[in-house]
């Protein structure tokens, strides 16, 4: 059984993402999110933890970090995020 994704959080990252789209200048110009940053920083999966307002589960030994459970939790969330917008926006999607 997979993680269980909670549309209020599809919600927030589908707002993130609509907010940091933008036209890159390569060739033409395709419109989409960095791809390296889609939310500001490498580290997608701490961007999405912190937009979702969670807190520190886990401990390197040094100080409270995310937890692997966590950062698996915010992979799939963004894993999901295309599929979800295509339901919602795309041009078999229910009115």
């Amino acid at each position: 059984m997979g993680l269980i994704l909670e549309h209020a959080h599809l919600e927030i990252l589908e707002k993130a993402f609509f907010d940091n789209l933008q036209r890159d200048n390569c060739e033409y110009g395709a419109i989409g999110v960095d791809c390296k940053r889609p939310f500001g920083n490498s580290d997608v999966e701490a961007d999405i933890l912190e937009m979702l307002k969670f807190e520190f589960e886990g401990n390197d030994g040094d100080s409270k970090c995310w937890s692997r459970g966590q950062r698996e939790y915010a992979a799939a969330l963004y894993s999901h995020l295309p599929t979800w917008l295509r339901r919602k926006y795309g041009s078999k999607a229910k009115s």
